[in-house]
């Protein structure tokens, strides 16, 4: 064979497209007989620490097989073990030893959903985006998920809150700028404010402790702005309430909302419903 595949491996002879080790089940596989996976969550893969990988293996051979499902065509579609694929590729590998599984959609992401959490290969926005693909693709409820993966439900609930983020905001936890625990604070704010927050939170390297002092007096300032623009509001309504009333003669209301409103005249007789009628319609 042209590659190594790690200790228990070297002596399989591969025959045609695939040979199965029958004592491991393990069977070797050429490397352009495996489609991506197209459940696969991360986006991202550390190119350096995908070539040291790639170093590892043409040292010591893949001694772990990679997942993959067998499909009608006569090729193998992968479920876990992209990473290793990928290096083994780098290294130039032509073949690898793989286990075949026959499985759902659902259990493919779940497959590589799983392996990329506990080899903790996701990034936080990466993770989020395959929670909530389960939730919307597969209708799993946050129960259903955090047991797949082995989480606290809260845990997924929050991760996929971070996809509420401004874009721009997201590309900064991809690139580690921003933590976490930045991102939980900043979901305070609105989109549209969120993203000068950020900026200031790296420009001057802001803890979460501070980031929090910081949204927390911002937001605090912000409803004592918006409860003095409530009440001058109230006061110029009062009298301008006030001042129809003399003018008609007759009880009034005003209900303003958020866009628009309504006044209402209250009459207790025909005869002051015509005077309102044409003093409304300007008719003498």
């Amino acid at each position: 064979m042209s590659t190594r595949l790690g200790r228990g491996l070297d002596a399989l002879i591969p025959t045609g497209d695939e040979s199965i080790d029958r004592s491991t089940r393990i069977t070797t596989v050429k490397i352009n007989k495996i489609k991506p996976n197209p459940y696969q969550p991360r986006m991202n893969i550390d190119q350096e620490k995908l070539q040291e990988l790639a170093n590892s293996l043409i040292e010591s051979g893949m001694i772990q097989p990679i997942i993959v499902n067998k499909k009608e065509d006569s090729e193998y579609e992968l479920i876990a073990g992209e990473r290793r694929l990928e290096a083994a590729k780098l290294a130039g590998f032509t073949e690898v030893p793989v286990i075949i599984r026959s499985v759902s959609p659902k259990e493919q992401l779940q497959y590589a959903l799983i392996e990329n959490i506990q080899r903790e290969n996701l990034n936080p926005i990466e993770e989020a985006k395959a929670y909530e693909q389960l939730q919307k693709q597969f209708k799993l409820t946050h129960n259903d998920i955090a047991k797949y993966v082995g989480k606290d439900r809260s845990t997924v609930t929050n991760s996929i809150r971070l996809l509420k983020l401004e874009p721009t905001v997201q590309e900064a936890i991809v690139q580690e700028r921003l933590t976490q625990g930045h991102a939980r604070v900043l979901l305070q704010l609105k989109p549209s404010e969120q993203l000068s927050f950020a900026k200031d939170i790296i420009h001057k390297q802001l803890s979460v402790r501070q980031t929090e002092v910081k949204i927390s007096n911002y937001i605090a300032g912000r409803k004592i702005g918006k409860k003095d623009v409530n009440e001058d509001k109230k006061k110029y309504y009062a009298k301008i309430t006030d001042s129809l009333q003399k003018s008609f003669t007759l009880p009034v209301k005003i209900n303003p909302k958020s866009e628009g409103g309504s006044i209402t005249f209250t009459f207790k007789s025909d005869e002051q419903f015509q005077k309102l009628i044409k003093r409304l319609l300007n008719k003498k």
